[in-house]
């Protein structure tokens, strides 16, 4: 991937926002990928996993090849087609990991894009008399790949594009693991989260022990046991303001 011209423009950016980079082997040729280090795992303490993201920058030619396999895979009923392809590798990482989540950026590809009501972006009319297809052939390619395989299709003029898409990648993984935090944490005011749900109170009176009890409890380092001790020696918060 290295090897191509303008890939200096993504090592150059990547630098400059100092993260770390690992130029190895992958399964998949031409492909980018992320790791995210874990803490407190391994022996060491510290361990890392793969994020299931994967992207793969592929040239027009490498696209042709791609959609080619799949049009044959779809005329033949579901049988993969794409033995000895480009496409052989990607279907092999997919079925080994149907987590996976495949953008395949397309660089070299014509000036001239239109895009349909659904927001996919098509080659024009050139890449179609190359491929020999329609357009409602290619269509059909892109929604299998995406409905069918997990794999979104991006078509970018050049490496700038291709860094700048790498970069916002980069930056949205690294902001999951605290997105996921937060939208899964409890407030700390609803106590075992049933706050939503909490004691009804009746006309009576009832339940508004079972509310004190809950309101003392989120004082820090409050347990239940503790609250409970004290609602039966002050079943209100104007007897206990009394002593």
């Amino acid at each position: 991937l290295l090897q191509q011209d303008g890939s200096d423009i993504l090592m150059d950016t990547l630098a400059t926002f100092e993260w770390r980079i690992g130029i190895e082997s992958q399964q998949l040729p031409r492909s980018i990928a992320w790791t995210r280090d874990l803490p407190q795992q391994g022996d060491d303490g510290k361990g890392s996993v793969e994020e299931e993201h994967v992207v793969l920058v592929l040239c027009l030619t490498d696209f042709m090849d791609v959609v080619i396999s799949v049009k044959k895979t779809l005329d033949s009923e579901g049988e993969e087609m794409g033995v000895g392809s480009f496409l052989s590798p990607l279907l092999e990482c997919l079925n080994r990991d149907s987590k996976k989540v495949v953008t395949l950026l397309v660089t070299d590809s014509e000036p001239d894009y239109r895009t349909d009501a659904r927001g996919v972006h098509l080659p024009d009319e050139t890449l179609q008399s190359k491929l020999g297809m329609e357009d409602l052939d290619i269509e059909e390619v892109l929604v299998y790949l995406q409905l069918c395989k997990n794999i979104s299709l991006v078509f970018l003029d050049g490496w700038q594009e291709v860094t700048n898409h790498v970069c916002a990648v980069t930056k949205a993984l690294s902001k999951r693991p605290f997105k996921l935090l937060t939208e899964r944490a409890e407030l700390p005011f609803c106590v075992d989260g049933s706050w939503a749900s909490g004691v009804r109170v009746e006309r009576d009176g009832s339940g508004l022990i079972q509310v004190w009890s809950k309101q003392i409890q989120q004082l820090n380092r409050v347990s239940p046991a503790v609250a409970s001790t004290v609602t039966a020696a002050y079943p209100s918060l104007q007897l206990l303001l009394q002593v």
